[in-house]
């Protein structure tokens, strides 16, 4: 688990700011499983880091669905948490400056060539102007994999930038065409992907998450950080109050 856990740039950052490790083979040998890291993590002692690494090991345990509220023992009881809680969880930790991702259902439902359609970025910020979403303060790029299927449209890291990328969050999930319905569609659970002519059925859309870090490029994955979406959310409101 570890393995899979530990490939990840995210996870060598976390090594290096714990002051106990000294390299990254150090950190593998020393931390075999990631509940050998949660347990060090939640039982360090070490006189002025206490606190850092509480911080670490809840942000360990949101990023793996867990409860932090559990002490860490044999048993792993803390692996135990409502599929609701852990939902509402992963959904608050947005990345940021704001991204929203962009599916093409008929390349990411590995559709036949003769159903599948290239959608050209053009296109999208056509599709986005025609929901009210001010594109020219955003830059739409490709995402990853790099067929064509994901489009990136990132805004700046203020009040309005996640104003508006929550404008096509909450326009796509209206719709049934948020993230969870692209997955049911990716999972071959969902109705079939659109015809190929009706582009405003073709997409799906959603904000970006900390479990949605596969989809970006590599200079927006360098440049984002994890902030909670439920405090700006409370900051934009407090704008909006005092603008009324």
């Amino acid at each position: 688990m570890m393995q899979a856990f530990g490939s990840s740039s995210l996870c060598k950052r976390l090594a290096s700011g714990c002051s106990l490790v000294s390299s990254w083979n150090n950190f593998t040998r020393k931390f075999p499983d990631i509940d050998a890291l949660i347990s060090h993590a939640y039982d360090t002692c070490k006189v002025g880091l206490k606190t850092k690494h509480l911080g670490f090991h809840k942000a360990l345990c949101v990023l793996m669905g867990w409860n932090w509220h559990v002490a860490p023992d044999t048993v792993k009881a803390y692996r135990s948490m409502p599929d609701e809680e852990v939902n509402a969880m992963k959904s608050d930790l947005m990345l940021w400056p704001p991204v929203v991702i962009i599916h093409n259902s008929s390349i990411a439902n590995k559709a036949k060539d003769t159903e599948a359609k290239i959608v050209s970025m053009e296109e999208v910020e056509g599709a986005l102007t025609d929901i009210g979403v001010a594109c020219e303060k955003a830059k739409i790029c490709y995402g990853k994999p790099t067929n064509q299927s994901v489009f990136l449209v990132k805004f700046l890291p203020t009040i309005s930038g996640f104003q508006e990328a929550m404008r096509i969050h909450e326009h796509f999930s209206t719709k049934n065409r948020g993230k969870e319905e692209f997955q049911d569609i990716k999972g071959g659970k969902g109705k079939k992907a659109a015809l190929v002519d009706e582009l405003e059925e073709l997409l799906y859309a959603h904000i970006a998450v900390a479990e949605d870090l596969g989809y970006l490029d590599e200079e927006t994955k360098k440049r984002c950080m994890v902030r909670s979406k439920n405090d700006i959310e409370t900051k934009a409101d407090a704008t909006l109050n005092l603008d009324a």
